[in-house]
């Protein structure tokens, strides 16, 4: 089986999110094609991370998908710039690597999963992820009173869900961005963020879970500031303190808060997250399978991490292909924790992509049986989207 086409989709610009998911199709000789994605939707890097692709199918087109291992390596050692990692090769990469494994688990006839060591739990724990976006609602839009927090994070918990996340951070109490986030923060800010944390605690009770958000808008010193005053509210997990590009920096948040830190949707490759295994200083790492190096990368950075005892996080914040991909990874790994479904997967401008309408069922996700992913996507997909064949 060789593989002979690769078609890229850059889909038209999300209305609610005004995102624009990417997505691969790579076909073989064999008739059987597989998908993959670009996690490149949001941000500033869309339109590199569809064309990345254009140079790396070079790579791909008349090889065997089953040579995942030895087309990951040529990947990085045989493009020049793979060895400088970046978001956009990584997340090239990625999609490509997705798409690979979603082929030889169809050809084979079985869940991908099953190619992956199997099941070592039968389902997987779910958290509510971005609560400050309303949840489970057609619509989209940013929260900014102390209740709607509250109210949205005890509405996830009755539908299943025991644990929540939220950025408490992004908007003041009337709507408007806040950007005193960095260095010697308001005590104003540090406030309002806490007195959130704390509706969000008494609405859900003591039993369920919360992550709090910053999306590296804080830094160090505003990180440990904001720590101090959220570590009553038994937090699960702080993510995304302060920004990866220096490491040392998580390492000063660490030692300052008894609150477990996590991030990785920034960090791309085992080779990224070495330094932070080295010094201990993330308790759960988020690698994003659509830019950490696909499925092949994944599973090494897992088993990295679990040899400094530190828990996996798939990184979810695409279509249900990425959904997907994600859970049939994450429940073939031991140092599994919670699974991230992001409140953008309940807007029909990204349920009309895909041929499953793939959400938990009592805040627990099981992966899909069909053969591969178990994702495709629809005519849709194909009517609206800047699309590119590359053969």
């Amino acid at each position: 089986m060789k593989v002979t086409k690769i078609e890229v989709f850059h889909i038209h610009t999300r209305k609610t999110t005004g995102q624009r998911p990417i997505i691969v199709r790579v076909d073989t000789d064999a008739g059987i094609y597989g998908l993959g994605e670009v996690g490149l939707a949001y941000g500033a890097a869309g339109h590199a991370g569809a064309a990345i692709i254009k140079d790396l199918a070079k790579y791909v087109l008349g090889r065997d998908p089953f040579d995942t291992e030895k087309l990951w390596n040529d990947f990085l050692t045989k493009t020049f710039w793979g060895q400088g990692g970046g978001t956009v090769m990584f997340s090239g990469i990625s999609a490509l690597d997705i798409a690979l494994w979603d082929i030889k688990a169809k050809s084979l006839g079985v869940p991908l999963y099953r190619l992956l060591g199997g099941k070592v739990q039968e389902d997987l724990r779910v958290y509510a992820s971005q609560i400050q976006f309303t949840w489970n609602e057609p619509g989209r839009r940013m929260l900014s009173k102390t209740e709607e927090y509250a109210a949205y994070a005890k509405k996830a918990v009755a539908e299943g869900y025991d644990c929540v996340k939220a950025d408490v951070l992004a908007v003041d109490q009337n709507g408007a961005p806040i950007t005193a986030t960095r260095g010697a923060i308001p005590h104003a800010v540090v406030k309002l963020g806490a007195e959130r944390v704390a509706a969000i605690r008494k609405a859900i009770g003591d039993d369920a879970d919360i992550i709090v958000e910053n999306h590296g808008n804080t830094d160090t010193a505003s990180a440990i500031e904001f720590a101090k005053a959220i570590e009553p509210y038994r937090i699960l997990y702080y993510e995304e303190v302060n920004s990866p590009l220096n490491p040392e920096l998580t390492e000063r948040v660490k030692e300052k808060t008894s609150i477990p830190l996590a991030a990785g949707e920034r960090i791309y490759s085992r080779y990224g997250y070495l330094p932070f295994l080295r010094a201990r200083s993330l308790d759960l790492l988020q690698p994003d399978l659509g830019s950490c190096g696909g499925v092949s990368e994944f599973k090494k950075i897992s088993d990295a991490a679990a040899v400094y005892d530190v828990g996996i996080q798939a990184h979810v914040a695409g279509t249900a292909i990425m959904e997907s991909a994600a859970v049939h990874a994450e429940i073939s790994i031991p140092n599994f924790v919670i699974h991230e479904h992001h409140q953008k997967a309940f807007l029909d401008e990204y349920r009309e992509l895909v041929t499953v309408d793939y959400q938990p069922v009592n805040g627990r996700y099981r992966p899909l049986e069909a053969p591969g992913i178990g994702i495709d996507i629809t005519p849709y997909v194909y009517e609206h989207s800047d699309r590119f064949v590359l053969e």
